[in-house]
């Protein structure tokens, strides 16, 4: 899920990892919790022009592969997101 912030730029990103940790470390009511105390702030991110193979690299490249990327416009706008089964659904 992406969180916007009040200009409606993308501010982070709650994936199910973060849902994870965050039941698995939370004693008290999960109901307590905003969005900023388990999200995933300043997330990896690709713009609409990146290549498909560029953007698996993003996801893939790095410690702890991720399956979802937020593409943001030029004003940091999120305009969509790209999975990496969609990637390898495409054939690249």
């Amino acid at each position: 899920m992406c969180v916007d912030d009040a200009s409606g730029r993308l501010a982070g990103i709650i994936t199910d990892g973060d849902l994870r940790r965050v039941i698995e470390r939370s004693h008290d009511s999960l109901a307590e919790l905003t969005c900023d105390d388990f999200m995933t702030s300043q997330p990896t991110v690709a713009t609409p022009q990146l290549l498909a193979f560029d953007a698996l690299r993003l996801m893939e490249d790095r410690p702890s592969q991720i399956s979802v990327l937020p593409v943001v416009d030029e004003d940091q706008i999120c305009v969509g997101l790209i999975r990496v089964h969609d990637i390898v659904r495409s054939g690249l």
